[in-house]
């Protein structure tokens, strides 16, 4: 139950970006830090990619050298998303 909830949070992210790539919407409690959609919008897309993908490891469990390299992918999305975020807050 727990999982499903993570995963639902992940996607709700991930579309909130979509969303704002598509239409430059921003939440509006973000508007004020937000400088730049565009990073923004694609950085909530890439990590809430990396959470969906890192959840769906977790909850599958695969064997082997998959589980190591759908991790390291779902970190390096996590990652990019959160720099990307980061850089359409910097003046």
């Amino acid at each position: 139950m727990v999982m499903g909830v993570l995963f639902a949070t992940a996607l709700a992210l991930a579309a909130s970006g979509a969303t704002e790539l598509l239409t430059g919407w921003i939440h509006p409690w973000e508007r004020s830090r937000v400088l730049r959609p565009g990073p923004h919008g694609l950085g909530l897309l890439l990590s809430g990619s990396g959470l969906c993908c890192f959840f769906g490891v977790l909850a599958f469990t695969p064997t082997g050298t998959a589980f190591l390299s759908l991790m390291a992918a779902a970190a390096g999305l996590f990652l990019t998303g959160t720099a990307l975020i980061a850089v359409s807050r910097i003046p």
